[in-house]
């Protein structure tokens, strides 16, 4: 029997700091969501901005088994540096080895980061036959 465990991944630039995290409840909610640049794939959810952080959380949704694992990346920046952080649905076996999930499925995920004069989300998928990332549209949150 195949289950599957939600992992939100980030991947770029390794930051301390840089944890995956919920966001503090007193900051004011703004909603997120990309632009729908690939059928079958969905994200959403909400940013705040408190103390020089912006947190990050939300939803990942694949609406079908179609050759391709769905993400969602967020762009940080501040000044000249720039941090990415991809999530993407990853199934667990039986006995504990991770894959690129193919199949309906919805997942949380949450990101922060102290880069915080912009924030960008884009949608994006990955080619389970070819492991290579397509990207839509960028869409600029703040």
């Amino acid at each position: 029997m195949r289950r599957f465990a939600a992992v939100a991944l980030t991947t770029g630039t390794l930051m301390a700091g840089m944890a995956v995290v919920g966001a503090p409840a007193e900051a004011a909610a703004k909603k997120w969501k990309p632009y729908n640049s690939y059928g079958n794939v969905s994200a959403w959810g909400t940013y705040t901005r408190k103390n020089g952080t912006t947190y990050v959380k939300g939803y990942l949704r694949d609406g079908k088994k179609n050759g391709w694992t769905a993400c969602v990346r967020f762009l940080f920046t501040e000044g000249n540096k720039r941090y990415w952080s991809r999530h993407k649905i990853i199934g667990v076996t039986s006995s504990g080895a991770k894959y690129h999930y193919d199949g309906k499925a919805t997942v949380a995920i949450s990101a922060k980061s102290s880069y915080s004069s912009h924030l960008w989300v884009q949608e994006c998928g990955r080619n389970k036959k070819t492991g290579k990332y397509y990207y839509g549209k960028g869409k600029k949150l703040f």
